[in-house]
């Protein structure tokens, strides 16, 4: 959290609920907005750490992929 994070594109942190690192998650958005550059964070309930890639088997995780897809769409309008 000591780097320079002004001037960053826009990032986007997705997080499970049932994680040892969500709050590492919530302190990086925290320093990246304090920094004034862009972020975006959403914590999905009730998944864990691994959860991203299991789209077959779990539907949050198809979800997260989507919103990972739309704000990467979006940031790339910009």
């Amino acid at each position: 959290m000591d780097a320079d994070l002004a001037g960053l594109p826009p990032v986007t942190i997705i997080k499970a609920e049932i994680d040892p690192l969500r709050s590492d998650g919530t302190m990086l958005a925290d320093a990246i907005e304090a920094a004034g550059s862009p972020v975006e964070q959403r914590t999905f309930d009730g998944v864990t750490h691994e959860f991203f890639g299991m789209a077959a088997v779990v539907e949050d995780a198809a979800a997260a992929q989507d919103y990972a897809v739309e704000r990467i769409e979006a940031d790339l309008s910009e």
